[in-house]
């Protein structure tokens, strides 16, 4: 299958300005730049990324608890709420979640239902054949399972029910109980979350983990150039950026600087492409 490269998309990407403690282009205005300017396909590969948001609103409409609902997923709110009445077009592990909680039949009991509707999406998200996006979900979901993991161990605290999904990590960490949980030969970055779990700094830590997800988002896109690939990077550092100017004004400046640098100078640009300072 022929992958669509988007020269002018990649490219002509504005700058991101700061101003006030707070990005001027984030990732709503990005979203709504690829609306428009990907393939249908690869704006479907892209809505990947935003369901978390979906899975926060499906269970508090389930639930109806009236948390707030987001606005920032596949699904508007008032069409999940008709869909969850009678699911029709949603995700099928979504469908799947709506039926065992409607009929009371839990597919993972032992789960509460956040990590049981987790387990669900992680399981349909590491069978998609997206390259890039398999082995992002798979490395976020090894990170999680082991800082999890790790903060119970240093609390004293369960968590054998606590570990989401059923990949071969998962299972791993769930039986062992050594230093690096067994993963050694299973999962290159155990030694790195490791030290940075040592941290007794909690924003030393976070951003920490946050640099480790930056590089291997890089790692993952070594050979790619001008593909939707890299836009799903660019959007997930965005996400970053993004948490970071809401905690840390200096820190998430100079992840946006470190960003715009990389997009500007890591690719070697055919003449007619050349990348602008901000200005369409």
């Amino acid at each position: 299958m022929i992958r669509q490269n988007y020269y002018y998309l990649v490219a002509g990407l504005p700058d991101l300005s700061v101003e006030q403690g707070k990005l001027q282009y984030g990732t709503t205005e990005f979203r709504e730049e690829l609306k428009t300017g990907l393939s249908s396909s690869d704006y479907r590969l892209m809505e990947l990324l935003f369901l978390s948001s979906d899975n926060h609103n499906l269970l508090s409409l389930l639930r109806k608890d009236n948390k707030p609902l987001l606005a920032d997923g596949v699904y508007l709110p008032e069409f999940l709420a008709g869909e969850i009445k009678e699911p029709v077009t949603l995700k099928p592990y979504m469908k799947l979640f709506i039926e065992s909680y409607r009929a009371e039949t839990r597919l993972y009991p032992n789960l509460s239902e956040e990590n049981e509707l987790s387990t669900l999406w992680y399981d349909e998200l590491l069978t998609v054949k997206n390259d890039f996006l398999r082995e992002w979900f798979t490395f976020e979901l090894n990170l999680k399972n082991v800082l999890l993991v790790l903060s119970a161990r240093k609390n004293g605290l369960p968590y054998e029910h606590q570990i989401v999904g059923s990949n071969v990590v998962a299972d791993i960490i769930r039986r062992s109980n050594a230093r690096d949980l067994g993963l050694s030969a299973e999962w290159p970055w155990i030694e790195k979350v490791l030290a940075i779990a040592e941290s007794e700094d909690i924003i030393t830590r976070e951003k920490a983990i946050d640099l480790l997800r930056w590089n291997t988002l890089d790692e993952l896109n070594t050979f790619n150039y001008f593909t939707v690939e890299v836009l799903m990077a660019y959007y997930l550092k965005l996400g970053m950026i993004e948490r970071w100017l809401r905690l840390d004004f200096a820190t998430g400046e100079k992840l946006f600087r470190r960003l715009l640098g990389e997009l500007q100078n890591s690719y070697e640009f055919p003449n007619e492409f050349s990348v602008r300072d901000g200005k369409k």
